[in-house]
Order: structure tokens, then C-alpha cells, then sequence
């Protein structure tokens, strides 16, 4: 008996608490509020003070695009490859202080060693004194054919050529003797870049173009062919420029 009333006392309690009784489900309403129109104000803003707020740069939320030019290009390549170049060389190992600070002032270390090199560079050639200084008198350069015209004794190179059996060196000396004569009567004028034809029609008396033209064949085909000169033939090519002398001279009596 005694349990069966505990039984009944232990549903009663169970039951009652799963289905408890709803309160104010009938007597109490939710009310909804909205906002009204009435008594409503316009907010207005202060556009000088807006504009004051553009013209300060931690308001400025726009993002500038630079200008993607060979100077920027530049910049990124080097920072790329130089960014390569610690990965390799460090790998996943992250570098900290003193290190990380030489890796980062390394490339400006480099800037400033090649500004260094450059300037020594030019203190050393000073190019400055050189652009103050006077310039020096040029040098005249002679050729060796303008050199024994102008300033050698050319009779005494003959004889010496000739002492020594050098018949094709003596053979070009009487060449630039004539030429040299020619010269100093102003029949031709001199010039080193000029040729032989050159002269030959500078010449305007018929004789002396004649002749000269005999010696130019004589003495272009001993100085430039490839042979040895005898006694005999030096004999007979120096009638020609000896007879070449006599035209001259009855040209300047003329």
C-alpha cells in the first residue's frame, strides 16, 4: 500500500512538470512598435568640413595605382631577384636582429660602393684639368716619303744607295727627287694623298708631262716588282730621271 502511493506521488510530480501550465497565453498581447513619420528631422552635413576631412591624408581610404614605368620595373626586379637571392641563401631559416639588419642595408652598401668607385674614377682621370687646360699645338706626323722631302738631302741618299748596291732604294730616291723639284718650281703641288695621275695632270707643259710620266712607269714598275735590280738596269732607268732633270731646267729657261 505504502508503495503504491509513492508510485502515484512520483507520476504525479513527473507529469506535472513536463506539461507545465502556459501562463498569460490568453490574457497578455505582444505589442509591435515601429517608427512614426511624425516629428522627424533632416540631417544635414557641413560640406566645408567635409572637404577638410578630403584634404588630410589619414581620411584618404583611396588606393593610388603608380605608374607602371621602366624606373618601377626596375625597382621590382632588383627587390625580386634580391629577395631570391636571401631565400637561397637562408632558405626556411628566418635571420633576426644584427643579421637582419646587414641584410637589409646590404643593397644600399653596394650603392654606395659603386657612387664610391665612380668618383674615384673620375677624380683619377680628372677630366676637369684637361677641359681647363689649354689644348696642346698638335704634332705633325710625317710620313717617310714627306720626311726625305721636306728634310733630307736627297743627292747624299742617292750616292749612299748606290754605294751600298740598293739600286731599287735608289731608284725611288730619284723619284722623290723629281717630285721634290717639281714642287719647289710649282709646276705640281705636293701632297701626300695625292697620286701619281694626280700630278701627271697638274703638269701643263707637254714635255715635262711626258717625261714625268716615263719615270712614274719606270719607277713603278722597279719599287713595286717583285725582283732584283742589277747594275745595268739601274744604269738605264737613270738615264730617265737624269733626263728628266735637263727637261726641267730648259722648261725654267723658257
Amino acid at each position: 500500500m505504502i508503495r503504491f502511493i509513492l508510485a502515484t506521488l512520483l507520476c504525479f510530480f513527473c507529469f506535472g512538470n513536463v506539461f507545465p501550465q502556459a501562463e498569460g497565453t490568453t490574457d497578455s498581447i505582444a505589442e509591435i512598435k515601429y517608427d512614426r513619420t511624425e516629428d522627424l528631422k533632416l540631417i544635414t552635413f557641413n560640406k566645408a568640413e567635409i572637404e577638410t576631412y578630403k584634404s588630410q591624408e589619414e581620411f584618404d581610404y583611396l588606393d593610388r595605382i603608380e605608374n607602371d614605368s621602366w624606373w618601377t620595373r626596375f625597382k621590382r626586379y632588383i627587390n625580386l631577384k634580391y629577395e631570391q637571392f636571401t631565400n637561397w641563401l637562408f632558405g626556411e631559416y628566418t635571420p633576426g636582429g644584427f643579421l637582419q639588419f646587414i641584410i637589409t642595408i646590404f643593397p644600399y652598401l653596394i650603392l654606395v660602393l659603386v657612387l664610391g668607385f665612380v668618383f674615384w674614377l673620375i677624380t683619377r682621370l680628372d677630366p676637369g684639368s684637361s677641359l681647363l687646360n689649354s689644348p696642346a699645338e698638335p704634332e705633325v706626323f710625317l710620313s717617310e716619303e714627306e720626311e726625305i722631302i721636306q728634310s733630307k738631302d736627297i743627292s747624299r741618299l742617292i750616292d749612299e744607295a748606290i754605294a751600298n748596291k740598293q739600286y731599287r732604294l735608289a731608284v725611288r730616291y730619284y723619284y722623290l727627287l723629281n717630285l721634290k723639284r717639281l714642287d719647289e718650281t710649282g709646276i705640281i703641288s705636293y701632297q701626300l694623298q695625292k697620286t701619281n695621275e694626280d700630278y701627271s695632270g697638274e703638269i701643263q707643259k707637254e714635255s715635262v708631262k711626258q717625261q714625268f710620266r716615263k719615270i712614274t712607269r719606270l719607277y713603278d714598275f722597279i719599287w713595286y716588282g717583285d725582283f732584283k735590280v742589277s747594275e745595268t738596269d739601274f744604269r738605264l732607268a737613270e738615264k730617265g730621271f737624269l733626263q728628266m732633270n735637263s727637261v726641267l731646267e730648259n722648261s725654267a729657261n723658257e
